[in-house]
């Protein structure tokens, strides 16, 4: 069916190149005829040869591995240590293992006075509502400190300290050190004084006398 199909097209564009033979075609500059352009068209898109016929494939020997020179290998870098490893002291603990240790700390100071488990202990009759009796309230003076404690952490993480740099966006040390004649320690003026200040006097009332034009 492919084969009758191919020789319809390639016959009919014969018969179009014969019949265009016969009448002067214009070539628009390209030194060929309407019919001739139809005909390498129609031969450029349908092959005319056999379908199985494919371009030889041209294959070419791999190269050979690049090893280093004689007397070379000892100057070559040691291999980097495995720090993905479970094995690695900066390796984070899973929620399992916190779960596990905390449940045996728990268990085994159960007798001792005074401990407080962070989780309820692995033994038979502990529950949540043993461990809300025992559960002792801070005192006024120590969540005042708690919470100067948090505001102090807080302060230290956003606006950072003067003589430590944690972060590498933060500018040096030397940055945040004021000048020797920057006025250090005082306070100035309040700027909500200043506010109330300028709309009190924007807001004043104006007297006759300030309508008049001699003013």
């Amino acid at each position: 069916m492919t084969i009758d199909r191919r020789i319809l097209v390639l016959a009919t564009a014969v018969a179009g190149l014969s019949l265009s033979g016969c009448v002067s075609s214009p070539t628009y500059g390209t030194d060929k005829s309407a019919g001739e352009q139809l005909f390498d068209d129609v031969s450029n898109i349908i092959p005319l040869g056999s379908a199985n016929k494919k371009a030889p494939i041209e294959y070419k020997p791999r190269p050979e591995l690049v090893r280093p020179a004689a007397g070379q290998t000892a100057h070559l870098p040691a291999p980097q240590d495995k720090v993905t490893g479970s094995g690695n002291a900066a390796w984070p603990e899973s929620p399992e293992q916190r779960r596990q240790r905390m449940r045996a700390e728990a268990t085994e100071n159960r007798d001792k006075v005074g401990f407080r488990p962070s989780i309820s202990p692995a033994v038979p009759g502990a529950s949540s509502a043993n461990l809300y009796e025992n559960y002792e309230a801070p005192t006024a003076a120590q969540a005042r400190e708690q919470v100067q404690q948090a505001k102090r952490e807080l302060k230290t993480q956003t606006v950072g300290s003067a003589d430590q740099r944690r972060y590498l966006s933060e500018p040096p040390l030397t940055y945040r050190q004021p000048a020797t004649t920057a006025p250090i320690g005082e306070q100035g003026e309040d700027e909500a004084k200043k506010e109330r200040a300028r709309k009190k006097a924007a807001s004043k009332s104006k007297s006759f006398s300030d309508y008049m034009p001699w003013n």
